[in-house]
C-alpha cells in the first residue's frame, strides 16, 4: 500500500539578494495511514520548512525539486489553487503558538463558523453551523461549549485556545494533521492534555499525524516513529523504542545525552559543542562533522549514505555508534 504522504528527495531553496540558499537537502518522509511520526531537531533544521512545502505554503522566494505525492498521486506543491482543494479537506496544519493563529478581535464562534463554512459550504445557516460548532468543540474536550463560541481568544487560556486551533482543523475531516511545535507555548500538565487528545484523534479517526518538536519525551509519549533532522537533511529515522534505546548517529545520541536523568544521582547533562551552522556556511562533507567527536578527514570531505541498522531503522553517517544509550526518555 502506498504511504499517505510520500515526499522524495526533498529540495528547498530560498533566493535572496540574487544568491540562492539551500535549507532543506534531499529529505525523503513518508507518513502511512494511522501513523504518528515525530520529527526532531534543533532550531535551523528544516522541520518547518519541509512540512510547509508539503503543505505548499512557502513564499513565492523558495525553489523546490523532488516529489512530494499525496495517496499515490504527486500533487503540485506550488500550484496554489491545487494545493487549496487539498488543504483542510486532506492536509491541515497547526502552529504552536494557538495567540497568533486566532484572530484576537473575532470571537471563537466566528471563527469557527468560518472554518466550517470553507470546508464545508453546503453547510447553511446559522444554526447549522452552530451545531458542528459546538461537535467539533466537544471532539476536542472544550468544557461548555455553547460559552466559549461567545468568548474571544484572550478570555480562553493557552490549552483551550490550542484545543479551539485544532477543532478549526478538524473542521475538513482531514487525514493527514501536521502540528509544529504544537505544546511549546503551554505548562506541563496542558501539554500531556494536547498530546493525549492528538492520541485519541487518530485512534477515533484513523488520522495520520506529523508532530514536529523539539521535546524528546513528547515523541515517546506520542509517536510511533521517529525522524531526526540537522541542517536539511534526515540524519536518522525508525520505531521510536529502537532509535533511542539504539541510536546510531552521534547527533541522535548528543540529544538524548543532553537529557536529565531521573532514575540516577548523576546530574551531569552532556551538551553538543558548537552550534547549527547556518545554510550558506555548509561545506561538502557532513553538515555535523565540525561538531562531531567521532568525526575524520572522509566526514569533512564526503557525504555519508543512507544505511540500516535493522528494518526500519536507518541512519546516515560513517561511524555510526553501537552502545545502547541510557538516557530513554520515559514514557
Amino acid at each position: 500500500m502506498q504511504p499517505l504522504l510520500d515526499i522524495r528527495n526533498l529540495q528547498v531553496a530560498f533566493v535572496a539578494g540574487g544568491s540562492s540558499v539551500p535549507v532543506v537537502r534531499g529529505v525523503d518522509l513518508q507518513v502511512e495511514r494511522g501513523e504518528i511520526v515525530g520529527l526532531v531537531g534543533e532550531s535551523g533544521s528544516g522541520k518547518s520548512v519541509t512540512c510547509m512545502a508539503a503543505m505548499g505554503l512557502l513564499d513565492g522566494n523558495a525553489r523546490l525539486s523532488g516529489e512530494i505525492c499525496w495517496d499515490g498521486q504527486p500533487i503540485p506543491s506550488q500550484d496554489d489553487r491545487a494545493m487549496s482543494r487539498l488543504r483542510g479537506n486532506e492536509l491541515a496544519m497547526i502552529f504552536q503558538d494557538p495567540m497568533s493563529a486566532l484572530n484576537p478581535v473575532q470571537t471563537i464562534g466566528r471563527q469557527l463558523f468560518e472554518a466550517i463554512r470553507l470546508n464545508d459550504p453546503d453547510r447553511r445557516g446559522r444554526q447549522a453551523l452552530k451545531e458542528r460548532a459546538l461537535q467539533l468543540l466537544g471532539h476536542v474536550g472544550v468544557p461548555d461549549p455553547e460559552q466559549r463560541l461567545q468568548a474571544y481568544p484572550h478570555q480562553l487560556s493557552g490549552g483551550l485556545n490550542q484545543r479551539v486551533v485544532i477543532a478549526m482543523m478538524l473542521a475538513g475531516n482531514p487525514r493527514l494533521l501536521i502540528a509544529d511545535e504544537p505544546t511549546t507555548a503551554l505548562d506541563v500538565t496542558v501539554q500531556a492534555q494536547i498530546i493525549e487528545l492528538l492520541r485519541q484523534l487518530r485512534d477515533q479517526r484513523g488520522m495520520s499525524i506529523i508532530l514536529v518538536t523539539h521535546d524528546l519525551g513528547v515523541v515517546v509519549q506520542a509517536c510511533d516513529r521517529v525522524v531526526v533532522m540537522y541542517c536539511g537533511q534526515i540524519v536518522e529515522s525508525g520505531p521510536v523504542e529502537v532509535v533511542f534505546r539504539s541510536p546510531c548517529h552521534p547527533y541522535t545520541r548528543g540529544l538524548l545525552a543532553s537529557l536529565p536523568r531521573f532514575d540516577s544521582d548523576d546530574d551531569t547533562l552532556m551538551a553538543i559543542p558548537g552550534m547549527v551552522p547556518p545554510p550558506q556556511e555548509l561545506g561538502v562533507g557532513c553538515a555535523f562533522a565540525p561538531r562531531c567527536p567521532d568525526a575524520s578527514a572522509i566526514c569533512r570531505s564526503s557525504m555519508p549514505t543512507n544505511q540500516f541498522a535493522e528494518a526500519g531503522h536507518s541512519f546516515a553517517c560513517f561511524f555510526p555508534t553501537t552502545v545502547p544509550s541510557n538516557r530513554v526518555p520515559s514514557r
